[in-house]
């Protein structure tokens, strides 16, 4: 199996110093007897990345789950923007690579290693893990939202280690919480609506797109697509893999970079014509989703 190279080359911490200051940790749960997972991590980058090397996993599943900031993987040929609670998938044999990622950003893998005819993985019976392996194998998206919830059990798979001594009860819970993540990644990725409600939908993204400085109101957006607001919000979020808010402030900020990038408009104008409190939320929201502030981005050779 083929794991991503920055495996190598990042710094392994101790479990304890995980959400604080790591740049990378790695578990084996396999040496949990938890069979099928060869390897959970996480990652907090200090510095932005670019241009991994493109590789693909032999027998295996990458699953990754981004948990704050932004990153960008290309995927046979295709490219792909990942955002909070949004999970980027690959199955076996899929060339893939992580093109760009920010500095603040984090994120879990979790590689899920398929297993042989009539194997088991996870300790399950063989009816259980064939149905397991049957509905990820069926998974053909490569992005998609998830539940909030992932993010929590990612953090307790880590907390676990650093809180519970080796044994039985240990295996117990972090293969209750690696079969959670597996089943809510099987369901997200199986929930898709219909064509006629995915158009409606990408019809209100493109309106937003086109006026990212419009304070739309989720009110607003639901009556247009002939929904209620709780029906809608799940839709969109569904669709476009990040909630209506979330997606307008990203469109702002797209907007912002675009400008800063081929227009001499300070930073104060570009935030109160986009729709920013101030000068100092647009620069915040930059610099969460793209690492640095307006003003050292507009300084980047490619600004």
């Amino acid at each position: 199996m083929v794991y991503y190279s920055a495996m190598k080359r990042k710094k392994t911490l101790t479990p304890a110093r995980a959400d604080i200051t790591s740049e990378q940790l790695k578990l084996s749960p396999e040496k949990d007897g938890i069979s099928g997972i060869p390897a959970i991590s996480h990652g907090l980058y200090t510095t932005n990345w670019q241009a991994m090397p493109e590789h693909i996993h032999e027998g295996c599943i990458e699953l990754c789950f981004c948990s704050r900031g932004s990153l960008v993987f290309e995927c046979e040929g295709k490219t792909y923007t990942l955002m909070p609670d949004n999970v980027f998938l690959t199955q076996p044999g899929d060339r893939h690579h992580l093109t760009t990622n920010h500095k603040g950003m984090r994120m879990y893998w979790l590689f899920f290693r398929y297993p042989r005819k009539g194997g088991s993985v996870l300790g399950l019976p063989a009816r259980e893990t064939a149905e397991l392996v049957s509905r990820l194998k069926a998974i053909d998206a490569h992005d998609f939202a998830v539940d909030h919830g992932m993010r929590q059990l990612f953090r307790d798979i880590f907390k676990a280690y650093e809180e519970l001594p080796h044994g039985a009860y240990r295996t117990l819970v972090l293969r209750t919480l690696i079969l959670s993540i597996l089943i809510q990644t099987i369901k997200s990725a199986g929930n898709r609506p219909s064509l006629k409600t995915i158009a409606k939908i990408s019809d209100i993204a493109k309106m937003i797109s086109r006026r990212p400085a419009h304070r739309f109101s989720i009110a607003e957006m639901a009556k247009h697509a002939k929904m209620s607001e709780s029906y809608f919000t799940a839709l969109f979020r569904s669709v476009v893999g990040l909630p209506p808010y979330a997606y307008l402030s990203k469109c702002r900020l797209d907007m912002a970079r675009t400008r800063l990038a081929e227009t001499t408009a300070s930073v104060a104008d570009i935030a109160h014509d986009l729709g920013f409190a101030s000068p100092q939320h647009l620069a915040t929201q930059f610099r969460k989703t793209y690492g640095l502030t307006p003003t050292e981005w507009r300084k980047q050779p490619n600004g």
